[in-house]
């Protein structure tokens, strides 16, 4: 229950802090039940790795978590919103367990979406802004470094937790690598894409800033 409780106070405190009435107005209205079936399929079809246990919380699976994207495009806080029926609907509604479903909420969308946070607010506060900046740091810096950092502090835990005999260090950070890489090219070629054809989705794109130069 404590799990349970944790993932819906911050689901909560993440629909309290978006703009009001966000989710009611395009293109929220309808982005958002979309975006949460794409990632509910694509989180299902993904394979894992191999002697990687599918549906841990813990465990590195090839898939499009998203959470960095989302957060580039909305902010963090629209970003852990819809993220929290995804987690629930993609992994409790297939496996009738809803300590999993927040633990998997938890360790990959909260963390991911923190880290993507963090990332995009150092890459605009010290890189000039340039389209191509925007791109490469907010599409694939940032996804790449949420999926590295969130990793790496789940193995940071693990390793606190006494669960050092348990791990495969090589094929944990081999695997981080290859996930990231994963994530921050998909990130990175779907933030291109929607600010060529919908630039008003991105949240962290100013035209008066970026175009101008």
């Amino acid at each position: 229950m404590i799990w349970l409780g944790l993932a819906v106070a911050i689901f909560l405190g993440a629909l309290f802090a978006s703009p009001p009435r966000s989710f009611s107005k395009p293109p929220l209205s309808w982005l958002a039940p979309a975006t949460i079936i794409f990632l509910v399929i694509a989180w299902n079809i993904s394979p894992s790795l191999p002697g990687q246990s599918a549906g841990k919380f813990y465990g590195l699976i090839f898939h499009f978590y998203g959470a960095s994207l989302l957060t580039a495009m909305f902010g963090p806080a629209i970003a852990l919103a819809i993220l929290f029926p995804v987690a629930f609907l993609g992994v409790y509604a297939i496996q009738g367990n809803y300590e999993a479903a927040s633990q998997h909420y938890l360790m990959v969308c909260v963390l991911p979406t923190m880290f993507a946070y963090l990332s995009i607010q150092v890459i605009q506060r010290f890189i000039p802004k340039h389209l191509f900046v925007l791109i490469l740091g907010n599409g694939y810096v940032a996804a790449f470094m949420s999926i590295i950092l969130s990793g790496t502090l789940l193995l940071v835990i693990r390793l606190v937790m006494g669960e050092a005999n348990q791990l495969d260090f090589e094929g944990w950070f081999l695997g981080l690598i290859i996930i990231a890489f994963m994530e921050g090219s998909l990130s990175g070629m779907l933030l291109a894409i929607l600010l060529i054809f919908r630039p008003h989705w991105v949240s962290t794109y100013n035209e008066d800033a970026y175009m101008s130069r």
